[in-house]
């Protein structure tokens, strides 16, 4: 047993130490600390032992370690993590020293709410699941340093030829090579060429690349081509779509392949019941299929980036996405921290790196109703609006602000994003309450002024909760099913026929667990053996039995009136 003050970043701690004993068996993903709603799920340092059969140099990717995750192989600490529980990392792996092909592979993942450790981990209403919860995958590495691989290849549509050329950006292996390469490209398995060209720093770019037979992604049939790009007889395979987001000038409408398009949908955290944030096949299958049913060509990843196999899946479907960084309850403090900062970057960085060629996504993200009512915090947004848009011109930039016309800094978003509950935080009808914001930055009339001027708007989060057992009251009051219908109702109705709203995402698909403080033994009275658990009683507060209930399908994804009456809105 840890003592509950072990330091996860003590540098006398090692695989070796007498607290690091791993005597019990689990699998890789999976979260550490899954509980059901209203069940304090366990905080603190979960630790991983496993061998692997590979003598030479190799790189690990984890495609998720939360919150705070230190590596070593063999006894001989390779690196950490801090930049956020849900994104991607890298760490190389050196040869084994005694040529043996085994080796060992210790991790250690701590899940407790640290400033050091997991600065990115800001709060949230929302539940902050921890441990090796998505794949790590083991890649070779060339054993000659003068005679790099690829690492990844980013196909980005070309500007001005979106729908038939792209502009391929080459990392390499090595992140220090400079000097010739020559690489083949292949497109959908044939068409090849190849290409002399200079790489610097570890990166090479090829310019205006023709796809052969290009086929146009949209979201009505979402088309997906492959690239292989091969150096030094190493091939590595990306998956691409193409497509082109603007917005219509005379209205200043969003627009998807030159065409007006409404986006409808909602917005969806990484939660299942048993399994937290560490799905099945089947249950991302199981989610798809119902945003699917329900009209959905539009999902927001709330509120940190998303699982690969799950974009894979929007990408498939025709669903537009908006991919954000951790980063919710962000303060000005944090913003004007030079070192929060830099991680915060750093975490841009690797959201880019893992889902660049992801087709679905239209939208990067970051600060989750932030402090951006002060202008004092512009700055922060700019650095991340000018990262992003280092890498990818191609998508719009957002956050989703909770301060609605007050916001100060929207100069650097190319899509405005509001977060507001008429009726359920605050008195005002939705007709009015949206009508008013969207005219404003039609107008440019908010705290940011001409900044918003012909830039699409969208309703980023909006919605209301509704208790999946209150179906019969005899009262439309707050909480009860009838109540959250009828506001949903309004919201999505305002969204469909004002045309300058050009997309709405509702707050949430599904009920979800919630943060610490609201998982504390709160759940409701269960009737005794009964799956999918029914409420008997239900104590009515912030978060009643440690739920946001504003899902249109509650936890164990059982539909609720509020899904039906809006999938056939947005089908409509």
């Amino acid at each position: 047993m840890l003592p509950n003050n072990f330091d996860s970043m003590d540098p006398r701690f090692g695989p070796t130490s007498a607290l690091a004993a791993t005597p019990n068996t689990t699998v890789v993903p999976s979260c550490m600390d899954t509980a059901d709603p209203g069940y304090l799920g366990t905080r603190g340092v979960a630790m991983y032992r496993t061998t692997f059969n590979h003598p030479a140099a190799a790189r690990l990717q984890f495609q998720a370690c939360s919150f705070y995750c230190r590596v070593w192989v063999d006894g001989v600490e390779i690196g950490d993590h801090t930049a956020g529980g849900y994104v991607a990392f890298i760490l190389d792996v050196p040869a084994a020293k005694d040529g043996n092909g085994l080796r060992e592979l210790f991790v250690l993942a701590d899940n407790r709410f640290n400033e050091t450790t997991a600065p990115m981990h800001t709060g949230g209403d929302f539940w902050h699941y921890g441990g090796i919860m998505r794949s790590v995958e083991l890649h070779s590495l060339p054993t000659d340093a003068s005679q790099p691989w690829p690492w990844r290849a980013y196909a980005l549509p070309t500007a001005g030829a979106a729908h038939q050329s792209v502009d391929i950006t080459l990392f390499l292996t090595d992140k220090n090579f400079n000097g010739p390469i020559n690489v083949s490209v292949a497109f959908d398995g044939s068409f090849v060429t190849t290409h002399s060209i200079t790489a610097n720093n570890g990166r090479a770019f090829l310019k205006a690349v023709a796809v052969p037979n290009p086929r146009i992604w949209s979201t009505t049939s979402p088309n997906l081509h492959t690239l292989d790009v091969t150096l030094n007889k190493a091939t590595i395979t990306e998956r691409f779509g193409l497509r082109e987001f603007g917005v219509e000038e005379s209205s200043g409408r969003l627009t998807v392949n030159g065409e007006v398009l409404k986006l409808v949908g909602w917005n969806h955290h990484t939660q299942w019941p048993g399994t937290g944030a560490a799905p099945t096949d089947d249950q991302m299958d199981s989610d798809m299929a119902m945003l699917k049913a329900g009209g959905a060509n539009y999902v927001r990843g709330a509120h940190y980036p998303q699982d690969p196999r799950w974009l894979d899946r929007l990408d498939e479907a025709g669903i537009l996405m908006w991919s954000e960084t951790l980063g919710p309850g962000v303060s000005l403090k944090n913003i004007q921290d030079p070192g929060w900062m830099a991680v915060q970057l750093k975490q841009m960085d690797e959201m880019l790196d893992n889902a660049l060629n992801h087709a679905s996504i239209m939208t990067w993200g970051w600060f989750n109703e932030g402090p951006s009512n002060n202008t004092e915090a512009c700055p922060g947004y700019a650095a991340c609006a000018a990262l992003v848009r280092s890498r990818d011109r191609t998508r719009f930039t957002t956050w989703a602000s909770s301060k609605d016309v007050r916001d100060k800094c929207l100069e650097h978003a190319s899509l405005i994003a509001f977060n507001n509950y008429p009726k359920w935080y605050n008195s005002g009808d939705p007709l009015s309450e949206w009508t008013k914001f969207a005219s404003a930055v039609r107008a440019g009339t908010t705290a940011s002024g001409k900044h918003t001027v012909g830039k699409p708007f969208v309703i980023s989060e909006t919605g209301a909760g509704g208790i999946y057992e209150w179906s019969n009251n005899r009262t439309n009051d707050k909480w009860t099913l009838r109540f959250q219908t009828d506001i949903i109702s309004q919201d999505v109705d305002v969204a469909l026929t004002d045309d300058n709203i050009s997309g709405i995402t509702l707050w949430h698909f599904f009920d979800f667990k919630v943060d610490d403080k609201n998982e504390n033994n709160s759940h409701c009275e269960y009737i005794p053996n009964v799956y999918p658990p029914i409420c008997a009683y239900i104590k009515i507060d912030h978060r009643p039995g440690g739920i946001n209930h504003k899902g249109v399908v509650d936890f164990w994804r059982r539909p609720k009136p509020a899904y039906r009456v809006v999938a056939a809105k947005y089908n409509a």
